[in-house]
């Protein structure tokens, strides 16, 4: 508190001190002009003489020393409250451009704080910005790449549909050739069965047919033994199965008027019989023969 006090009032003190100092100098002046008057000599026979010019004399030059001290004191004094005023004049303009300099200082630490304000609000500005741009940077390359997967997508379902479309039409044209082929192997078939229907009964009346049946039964009699069983007159139906080149596969028997015996020779004479003897005709092969077993008594 004392210093801000002697701050503040530097020049008051100051013009006082200055004051004190003038008013001291002034008596210390008069204390020396009245020691330098020099004393009254004693005089060895006591008498007065009364001069009046000197004593007005006197009194003028103790009244001029008056009124110049207090002249020089009136003079100091002024001195005084001019440097006083000065002070105080120059403690105003200071205090003056000091209030100046703190407003001045005030001023551009508001205009520094609004600048700081305005670089922050246009850095946020910025960086939303930014951010806007970013997002619709995304948004936009969302959409591109969606466009692009859409476009992808079509292109690959329209790839697909070709695909499609090509493998029906190689199917239909597959389809269709294998059709023809079949139709054709199916007309070749029926020509080849036409040709060996006909075939087989130009055979047939030729009497092939029958001499092919006649070998088979004969060979089958002949690999037959007898069993004490048959009598006269047996007669037997025989079912045979073969396969190409005379293999036998199996045999039954139908309508036959012999006893147990009587049949399992009969089957046993069929199968040591195989491989039954080749048509003379190809074409009379069959892969399932009905036979009568008729042995001669």
């Amino acid at each position: 508190m004392l210093a801000e006090f002697l701050r503040k009032n530097w020049a008051y003190l100051l013009g006082a001190l200055a004051l004190h100092g003038a008013f001291a100098a002034i008596f210390a002046l008069t204390m020396m002009q009245m020691s330098r008057s020099p004393p009254q000599r004693a005089l060895a026979i006591q008498a007065v003489i009364v001069d009046p010019n000197a004593i007005a004399r006197s009194a003028r030059r103790q009244q001029q020393e008056r009124e110049q001290a207090e002249a020089r004191a009136r003079e100091e004094a002024e001195a005084k409250q001019r440097q006083q005023r000065e002070a105080e004049r120059r403690q105003q303009e200071q205090e003056v451009l000091q209030r100046e300099e703190e407003q001045r200082i005030e001023r551009e630490r508001q205009m520094d704080e609004k600048r700081r304000e305005e670089a922050a609000v246009r850095q946020k500005e910025a960086e939303e910005r930014q951010v806007r741009e970013r997002e619709e940077a995304e948004r936009a390359r969302a959409e591109e790449a969606e466009k692009e997967k859409a476009r992808t997508a079509e292109a690959e379902k329209q790839r697909v549909a070709e695909i499609h479309r090509r493998q029906k039409e190689e199917a239909a044209k597959r389809q269709a050739a294998e059709d023809a082929r079949q139709q054709q192997a199916r007309e070749s078939d029926l020509r080849k069965q036409l040709e060996e229907e006909e075939g087989r009964a130009q055979a047939e009346k030729a009497g092939l047919l029958n001499q092919y049946i006649a070998m088979i039964e004969q060979r089958i009699v002949r690999n037959w033994n007898r069993p004490p069983s048959a009598r006269a007159g047996l007669e037997c139906e025989v079912k045979v199965a073969q396969a190409p080149g005379g293999t036998v596969l199996s045999v039954q028997l139908g309508r036959c008027n012999g006893d147990d015996a009587v049949q399992q020779s009969i089957q046993a004479a069929v199968m040591r019989s195989s491989p039954l003897p080749p048509p003379p005709d190809p074409r009379l092969f069959e892969r399932n023969l009905l036979l009568v077993f008729k042995p001669q008594d």
